[in-house]
C-alpha cells in the first residue's frame, strides 16, 4: 500500500507560509521604525512602570535588496538578563526580515545532529515570533529616539 506523503507536504507547506507571513510582518514593522528615522542608526528609550527600556537599532548596507541589522533590545533595570540582541537579515526586494541569530545562537542548521545545544523543531518560527513580540512593544508603546 502506498504511503499518502500529501499530508506530510501540506503540512511543511502550511509551516513555510507562516513563516513568510511572521517575517513579512516583522518587514514591515522594522521599515515603520527605520523609515521614521532615516538613520542608519537609532536609539530608541522608554519608561513603563518604574522600568527603563532601550532599543538600540544598527543597520548595515550589503546591496541595494540585502541589509543586516542589529537590534539590541535592554530592559536597564534588570541586573540578571537585562538585554536581548537580534540579528536580522533585511531583503528589500521580497519584503522579508528574518532573524538571522538571537542571543548568539542561531536557529537550527543542518544536519541537527552537530548542534551543540539542542533546540526545538520551530526555532526559527519562535525567534521570528519573539522578534514581532519585541517589535511591536517598541512600535506600541511610546518609545522615544534618546
Amino acid at each position: 500500500m502506498p504511503r499518502n506523503n500529501s499530508r506530510l507536504k501540506m503540512s511543511e507547506y502550511s509551516k513555510t507560509n507562516g513563516h513568510i507571513s511572521v517575517c513579512s510582518a516583522n518587514y514591515l514593522r522594522i521599515s515603520k521604525l527605520l523609515n521614521a528615522s532615516e538613520k542608519r542608526s537609532l536609539t530608541l528609550r522608554n519608561k513603563i512602570k518604574e522600568t527603563i527600556y532601550s532599543a538600540q537599532i544598527d543597520t548595515q548596507k550589503l546591496s541595494n535588496h540585502t541589509w543586516i541589522c542589529h537590534l539590541v533590545f535592554s530592559n536597564l533595570n534588570h541586573k540578571l538578563l537585562n538585554s536581548l540582541q537580534f540579528v536580522l537579515n533585511i531583503y528589500h526586494d521580497v519584503e522579508l526580515c528574518e532573524v538571522a541569530s538571537f542571543n548568539g545562537h542561531a536557529p537550527n542548521k543542518y544536519p541537527f545532529s552537530h548542534e551543540n545545544f539542542p533546540k526545538s523543531a520551530d526555532e526559527k518560527l519562535q525567534q521570528n515570533r519573539f522578534l514581532t513580540e519585541v517589535l511591536d512593544m517598541i512600535l506600541t508603546s511610546g518609545f522615544y529616539e534618546k
